[in-house]
């Protein structure tokens, strides 16, 4: 019997169906509508980025829309994710999930229109604040002007460098070549003190027959700058001057300058903007005797004022001069009982201007403190108190040196600023890698992927112009690569990190964790200090290895917001230590809109947990010195991955799934240097990588790379026989046009002519940076055949007759090479005069045969390190080492005691003073054996370790 109960039901399910389906179908129109939205957001985040308005109103505006912008980006990706999935999906659960999409969308249209109806009710204040208020940038220009004059009193260090711009300033010959005359440096560095130390010298004020001085900042009127100028060269003529045209003061001020030699300083310029509106005033070139000097934050300024301008880059001041400085203005001109110049008040006052970094103003301020606490216990109660500040955990703009330092990060553009922020993410003085800092900013867009015009540009290039021009405006300090001019590294200067966590805090853009605040609240959706609105986005946490499991809670959901988390391990002093991640489980599960997760150093099971496949968002995944064995398949899932860097711990063998091919968004790709595949691991779906590390003919087909046609960077050990040898060779050479740096390792013997041809050939190739060639080669080619971009070569088992240095001195552009395991069999070497112009690193090993080394005058003027290990019949340090000035480190390993006596007596008392380190050969333990992995990819690595621990699959050299 037909039960009516059963038909009710199912008739109300059809009824709640229909309407479902009316309500789904509208689901892709809200999300278009929310598209359109986001676009009119972000707009007006920029606008009101760029007027910095101080006011509350409008401040609690943009940070409810920076949320709303957060959580619409999380709808478009869970929206994208649920259609890109509807073929794995019952129709049931598909349902389901846009149902639920559509209520979140419902809910976040909703709060942009409660914030649309609060910015029409106040749109008169609160537009007004943002294009008149007082900006923040204008507060600091105050704090700039009002502290500039502190150090002119003391000034202390840059003596000798300041001696030297007032020569350049006064010296006639410079005339035809220096106009201008640039002071550039950081915030607080003391640009303007310099300047005017400049301006005032006795024999600059002897020398030239005008002055003017123009404070120009970042609010400037053109026509009030040169009358200003021009009133001060010509005071007689003020009221002629007052009265001129715009074009009139252009003409008068550029003729006094032919006139007569004039000194005029241009204090604080911000832009080049400034200089467009005024250059025609300004004479240069032949015929002038005038001078210009600035002061800027910004090195563009200089270069596009005059590119061939005298450039001073004032250092900060060391820990002597420091102190000098601190010295002079806080302690007071008579001993108080209270207060006695004593030990203990010089450590204290050490302790405290080592942390201003070096910066005059920093230390200006800071004694002004000092200066009004008389008492000791004061002085211990400030440097308490300064700690704590400098910790980031407190920090407050009080119009001291933050203040001023803020003011570059005010002048940033809205992408710049995020730039800059991120870089909070980072433990205090850690050296970031400019490249995983670029693909850092990509997999949260902060740099977008493809270029303005529509055609693609690669990331690398993007995120290379930011952080350049960071480094332009002197917020971060950079370590460039020495053979390509490239930005290697950057770290942030603690003063600024301070700033940049502050703006961070402020503007909830991160959350910084450290085990020392392990069991207070975590920064959640749910914290009581959070607001219901303010959820945190990005987590950077220093994990402590006896306390890792007290971080999450395996069924907390209140992280779901978290978009970047990225874990430190606490610095121990021992490089590659690894630390347990038992709850990774639940950081899969409850971190589910993660895009970044950042974990090096870890160490898990033997198989990392299936539960990272359920991170379907994540663009940025690092295992970067993790300890695992394999990889497991659902790592496939993560379809939007840019980054994989699987660069394991050394002694880590891993096995890769099959899924990898199905990561077809990646950018970045870094294979371990160890695998265990038994199956050739396809790497040719993979047609949008850019870089890819480590990769090995062994593990996967060579004939890949053909088909990478985007790849610019790429790092490979070859394995091959001739032709397929010649196969690549050619392709490197004629088809992949885009590479601009490779790599390779090389696994061949170049015994006839048709080898020596294809060595030639791979030595011809422009992009090839490193090399490291293991095999027998009959006949090195002469040097006209290698590359000009050669910077690293090793050799090793080549058997060479001939004294190679011969052929490879004349190599412009090499900086590190390595003779390894009989590469030269002969007895003599030589180095000659003008050899090897850039080398920094020599390495000599196991050359048996070796027994004279001639260094001549001249030869390796750039060398650092020289490391000379198992070369028996050596017994003769070479004379010429003498001469090199440079050289900072020698190691000595497994040599005869003839050679080691004889180093000793050649240190002379000028020889001691150019070695900064001494290794003697006595003081290494007996080397057993030296062993490396065939398909490991750090170039010329060599492990020293016990014979015991070497596994099986490693070979012996």
């Amino acid at each position: 019997m037909y039960d009516s109960s059963l038909f009710g039901l199912l008739q109300m399910l059809y009824e709640t169906l229909k309407n479902e389906a009316k309500f789904l179908s509208n689901v892709g129109n809200q999300i278009a509508d929310i598209r359109a939205e986001i676009n009119r957001i972000h707009c007006f985040l920029q606008d009101a980025d760029a007027k910095k308005t101080e006011y509350e109103t409008v401040r609690n505006w943009i940070a409810d829309i920076r949320e709303v912008a957060y959580d619409v980006e999380n709808i478009l990706e869970k929206y994208m994710h649920k259609i890109a999935m509807r073929k794995d999906r019952s129709i049931w659960k598909e349902n389901i999930a846009l149902h639920n999409i559509g209520m979140e969308t419902k809910d976040v249209m909703s709060r942009i229109e409660n914030i649309k109806r609060c910015m029409n009710t106040y749109v008169d204040t609160g537009i007004r604040a943002i294009c008149q208020g007082e900006s923040s940038a204008e507060k600091s220009q105050w704090l700039t002007r009002s502290y500039s004059h502190l150090v002119d009193e003391d000034f202390v260090g840059l003596e000798k460098e300041m001696s030297k711009l007032v020569d350049e300033l006064i010296n006639e010959e410079n005339d035809e070549f220096h106009g201008v005359f640039a002071i550039c440096g950081m915030g607080g560095l003391g640009k303007t003190t310099q300047a005017r130390k400049a301006y005032r010298h006795v024999d600059v004020q002897s020398h030239f027959q005008g002055f003017a001085w123009a404070s120009i900042s970042k609010q400037w009127q053109a026509r009030d700058v040169l009358q200003s100028i021009l009133t001060k060269l010509e005071p007689e003529n003020r009221k002629q001057i007052n009265k001129m045209r715009d074009d009139e003061l252009v003409k008068a001020l550029y003729n006094v300058q032919q006139r007569k030699k004039c000194l005029i300083v241009l204090d604080d310029i911000w832009s080049t903007n400034f200089w467009n509106s005024v250059q025609y005033a300004f004479p240069k070139g032949k015929g002038s005797r005038s001078k210009i000097l600035i002061t800027t934050r910004k090195k563009d300024v200089c270069e596009h004022i005059d590119p061939t301008c005298f450039l001073f880059e004032p250092r900060c001041l060391d820990a002597e001069e420091s102190w000098k400085l601190l010295h002079k203005k806080a302690f007071p001109r008579v001993n108080t009982p209270d207060l006695k110049i004593d030990l203990e008040l010089d450590r204290l006052g050490k302790e405290m201007v080592r942390e201003c970094g070096g910066l005059p103003l920093a230390i200006i301020v800071l004694a002004g403190l000092l200066a009004r606490r008389p008492k000791i216990d004061e002085w211990r109660r400030t440097s308490q108190h300064l700690n704590f500040h400098m910790s980031g955990e407190s920090f407050e703009d009080d119009g001291g040196i933050h203040g001023v330092l803020a003011l570059s990060y005010y002048d940033l553009p809205y992408q710049l600023k995020q730039c800059f922020l991120y870089l909070g993410n980072f433990p205090e003085g850690e050296k970031i890698s400019a490249r995983r800092l670029y693909q850092l900013w990509a997999a949260e867009e902060i740099i977008p992927l493809e270029g303005n015009q529509g055609e693609e540009t690669a990331m690398m290039e993007i995120g290379e112009r930011y952080l350049h021009e960071l480094a332009q405006r002197y917020m971060v300090q950079v370590q460039l690569e020495e053979t390509i001019g490239r930005i290697k590294s950057c770290r942030l200067h603690d003063l600024m990190r301070d700033t940049c966590l502050s703006k961070a805090k402020e503007e909830n853009f991160l959350k910084t964790v450290s085990p020392q605040h392990l069991h207070q609240p975590m920064p959640c959706a749910s914290s009581a200090k959070a607001s219901s609105t303010r959820t945190v986005r990005r987590l950077s946490i220093i994990v402590d290895n006896n306390d890792v499991q007290n971080y999450f809670s395996t069924n907390d959901k209140s992280f779901q917001h978290v978009r970047s988390a990225l874990f430190f391990p606490r610095r121990t002093g021992r490089e590659g230590t690894a630390y347990p991640l038992p709850i990774f489980q639940g950081l899969c599960n409850n971190f589910t809109m993660l895009r970044v997760l950042h974990l090096e150093k870890f160490s898990f099971e033997e198989i990392l947990p299936r539960a990272i496949g359920n991170l379907v968002h994540l663009r940025y995944l690092s295992l970067r010195h993790s300890h695992f064995q394999r990889l497991p398949s659902s790592v496939g899932n993560l379809k939007y991955l840019q980054t994989l860097d699987l660069r394991v711990n050394f002694f880590s063998y891993l096995t890769l799934p099959s899924t990898i091919p199905k990561l077809q968004n990646l950018r970045n790709l870094y294979l371990p240097p160890s695998h265990q595949n038994t199956y050739k691991l396809e790497l040719s779906p993979l047609s949008n990588l850019e870089m890819l590390k480590n990769f090995d003919t062994q593990v996967s087909p060579f004939r890949d790379l053909f088909k990478l046609a985007k790849l610019q960077k790429l790092a490979a050990v070859l394995s091959l026989e001739f032709d397929e040898m010649k196969e690549i060779i050619t392709h490197l050479m004629l088809r992949m046009g885009r590479l601009r740096e490779t790599s390779f390792r090389i696994y061949y013997n170049f015994h006839s002519e048709k080898d020596l041809t294809l060595l030639k050939q791979l030595l011809g190739c422009d992009h090839l940076r490193k090399l490291d060639l293991i095999g027998h080669i009959s006949k090195l080619p002469e040097h006209h055949f290698f590359s000009q971009s050669l910077t690293k070569l090793t050799l090793r088992r080549s058997g060479l007759q001939e004294d190679p240095m011969v052929i490879l001195q004349k190599l412009p552009k090499l900086f590190t090479l390595s003779l390894r395991g009989n590469a030269y069999t002969g007895k003599v070497m030589c180095c000659s005069p003008q050899g090897f112009p850039l080398l920094k690193t020599l390495k000599l090993q196991g050359l048996p045969n070796l027994e004279t080394w001639r260094v001549e005058t001249g030869a390796m003027p750039n060398l650092v390190h020289l490391e000379i290990e198992d070369c028996k019949k050596l017994e003769k340090v070479p004379d010429g080492l003498r001469y090199l000035t440079k050289i900072q480190e020698i190691t000595i390993i497994d040599m005869p005691d003839t050679f080691q006596n004889r180093l000793q007596e050649v240190q002379g008392e000028d020889f001691k003073v150019q070695f900064r380190k001494f290794f003697d050969a006595k003081k290494f333990p007996k080397i057993k054996s030296r062993m490396i992995f065939s398909g490991h990819m750090f170039s010329g690595l060599l492990q020293t370790i016990c014979p015991s621990t070497v596994p099986q699959e490693w070979k012996k050299l």
